[in-house]
Formats: structure tokens, C-alpha cells, sequence
């Protein structure tokens, strides 16, 4: 039975309830599907990819150029060491860049900040992780980039395991209006994000968010 056309809203939205019904069509199925080789060859391109960008991340290196077309000589550090390394390793010499397959090429600038993200959040585990629920300082600063837009840069002081002082960077956070209660909000949010309290505050300190320090108490 059709309700309207076969091109109205309802039918449309009928064909892909089918659609997704049909488990031989799910992105899950596909990928079952591929064959053992296909499957090892796509965790190879990714893993270089990822073994580039953590690089770059621990080098403090940006990552993308001006222009990365064909005819340019120098299309960003993460393309260039990717390059480089295709050439030295012998895995993925073949795999990588131009020998990849169009649509599991896995360069893209969507796929770098995917990895970024992943390493930043696997980054912020190991500093949760090794504070162990201690007592912790909270130093707060304003920060600017490019975009200037105005965001807070958080870092946690601790004392680790070992009796040694730790400082850890861990997030910016952006922030819509500079009153004390929203930055208040806002550093509350985001400890929270990451099952870390102000009742395990014993510091504070506040540079360029000067304004909540004094507009602000903690609970």
C-alpha cells in the first residue's frame, strides 16, 4: 500500500526503515565481508597515520600546509613524514597515499583530528589515572589562538606516586562570556567531563581568568 507518491515523505521514509532492516546492507556486515588481507591492509594505513600524528603531536608540530594539490612541493608535515615513511617501511610502502584505495585512504583532515581526539582523550585518562583521586591545584589561564575566540586553558597540579610534582595540561575549555559565575560553570563542566571534583581542590591559581578569582568561591 502506498500513502501519496512513491517519492512522498512517508514512502522515503519507509524505504529506509527497510533499508536498515536489511542487515546484509549494514556498514557492520560490509566490513565482515572483506577479506582477511583487505582488513589487515586498512589497520596498516591506519596505523601509520596514527603513528604521524602522535609525532607531530609530541613535537608540537603543526600538521597541515597552505596547499597540498599535486603539483605542490611541500603539502604539510603530516603528508610529507607520511610520505617518508612509506619509503623506509616495507609494510606499507604499497598500502599508503597514492596505492590506497580512494575511499580508505585515511589522510583526510577529518581523520586527523579523529586521531587527535582519540590521543588527547587517551592523554587525559593516563593523567585521571596516575592523580588517583588525590587532592589536586587548578591553574587556569586565558588563552587565545588564531580564531580569538576566548577560551580558558586548565592544568591540574599534583603530587604523584613517586612524591614528585606533576603539572598536566589537560584542556581548553571555550567559553561564550567572561562573567565569574559562567567561567565558573564552565571549569565545573568540564572537571566533571573527566570524574574530577572541587572538593579535591587545595589550590587555586588564575592568570588571565583574573575574573573568576574574584568574583567566585568555591562551594
Amino acid at each position: 500500500m502506498h500513502i501519496g507518491g512513491l517519492s512522498s515523505i512517508h514512502n522515503q521514509a519507509k524505504k529506509k526503515c527497510e533499508d536498515l532492516m536489511q542487515q546484509k546492507q549494514s556498514i557492520q556486515n560490509a566490513f565482515d565481508r572483506q577479506s582477511t588481507q583487505t582488513k589487515l591492509e586498512h589497520r596498516l594505513r591506519l596505523k601509520a597515520s596514527i603513528e604521524v600524528v602522535t609525532l607531530l603531536l609530541n613535537q608540537g608540530l603543526a600538521f597541515r600546509w597552505h596547499r597540498k594539490d599535486e603539483s605542490s612541493l611541500n603539502k604539510g608535515k603530516f603528508l610529507e613524514i607520511l610520505k617518508w615513511y612509506a619509503k623506509r617501511c616495507d609494510k606499507i610502502c604499497d598500502l599508503v597515499l597514492e596505492k590506497a584505495p580512494k575511499n580508505d585512504k585515511l589522510t583526510s583532515h577529518k581523520i586527523q583530528k579523529d586521531i587527535i581526539t582519540a590521543c588527547k582523550l587517551e592523554t587525559i585518562k593516563a593523567i585521571i589515572e596516575d592523580l588517583n583521586g588525590d587532592n589536586f591545584a587548578l591553574l587556569v589561564d586565558e588563552s587565545c589562538d588564531i580564531s580569538r575566540k576566548e577560551q580558558m586553558a586548565i592544568v591540574l597540579c599534583y603530587v604523584d606516586r613517586m612524591g614528585s610534582m606533576v603539572v598536566r595540561f589537560i584542556g581548553i575549555v571555550h567559553v561564550r562570556d567572561t562573567g565569574s559565575l559562567y567561567l565558573k560553570e564552565a571549569i565545573v563542566n568540564y572537571l566533571a567531563q573527566h570524574s574530577l571534583s572541587l572538593s579535591y581542590v587545595r589550590g587555586q591559581c588564575y592568570d588571565g581568568a583574573s575574573k573568576y578569582a574574584r568574583g567566585s568561591k568555591w562551594p
